[in-house]
């Protein structure tokens, strides 16, 4: 039998966790939802637990206190005494947690037999997997850059030009300054130590293997100009909308490519495995439910 108890306890921690982000209706939804799914994989494990035994299965007794054994001399040191009074803190008999070690180990048991060891993964379905997941395994084009970044002026300065006082940004006067002297070959990585406001300027602004998108992409207005070059060239002064100028180095450059079948045959094989035994768990526990009858008590 499973208790409202039992689902209060185990939704405890969720419910605090929840607490912290929601609030009124809200909250009541998704802590209903969490003790529903709670809910469910109780059932599920009872019904696990009722076919083995069903089945006659048993686990013995020298599995259970060698278990304990084990757990007492791991995390308890070889305590017994610890070990007892945790239990006496936690409210939990010596005969209940010896159930649990029982049925933990008949979930377990059931499972490896009812999913993992029906779960065959042929040659022929990784390199289906591979041909209609193409996009997965396709390496981006990848690009080297080297950056130097100033930072716009809050307020603009006045000169005279052709007798008539004008407003202009000394920074970008600063950014053509460092472009002209690129241009007649000082070096990218001395002026960015020299004059970059950015956070890898001590690194000769250096910023490493960038792409268009993923977790390695540089920002959009930047990667137009910096694809269009060859290593050795560097873009114009880039006037960006968040207040910035960029001038960006390509220092080198690696094409987009797909990664061979067989560098990734071990990661097909485990993903196909995993997608192949939820859906073999699913199917076992639906067989199991529509073979019991669950009753409900308000």
């Amino acid at each position: 039998m499973i208790t409202y108890v039992q689902i209060n306890q185990q939704v405890a921690e969720t419910q605090r966790l929840l607490s912290q982000n929601y609030s009124g209706e809200e909250l009541f939804e998704r802590v209903k939802e969490a003790k529903l799914n709670v809910l469910k994989a109780l059932i599920d494990r009872e019904l696990i637990i009722q076919d083995f035994k069903k089945q006659g299965g048993f686990i013995p007794d020298t599995y259970t206190n060698g278990r304990i054994a084990d757990i007492i001399r791991q995390e308890y040191g070889g305590d017994r005494v610890a070990f007892i009074k945790t239990l006496y803190e936690r409210g939990v008999t010596m005969q209940k947690y010896k159930d649990e070690i029982q049925d933990n180990a008949i979930v377990g048991y059931m499972r490896n037999k009812n999913v993992v060891q029906t779960v065959l993964v042929s040659p022929y379905q990784i390199e289906q997997y591979y041909q209609q997941n193409l996009r997965l395994f396709q390496q981006d084009q990848q690009i080297k850059v080297a950056t130097i970044v100033l930072r716009k002026a809050l307020f603009p300065s006045q000169k005279m030009v052709d007798g008539k006082q004008v407003s202009y940004d000394p920074q970008a006067e600063i950014a053509k300054e460092i472009l002209y002297k690129l241009d007649t070959g000082e070096d990218f990585n001395e002026l960015a130590k020299s004059y970059s406001e950015g956070s890898n300027k001590d690194d000769g602004g250096e910023l490493g293997w960038v792409t268009q998108n993923g977790k390695t992409a540089i920002r959009a207005d930047l990667w137009d100009p910096i694809s269009k070059l060859e290593p050795g060239q560097h873009t114009d002064v880039i006037s960006t909308s968040d207040g910035y100028y960029y001038i960006v180095m390509v220092e080198d450059r690696k094409m987009a490519k797909m990664t061979p079948l067989e560098d990734v045959r071990a990661q097909i094989e485990q993903t196909v495995i995993s997608e192949q035994s939820q859906l073999r768990q699913q199917e076992w526990l639906d067989s199991l439910r529509a073979k019991s009858f669950v009753k409900m008590f308000p």
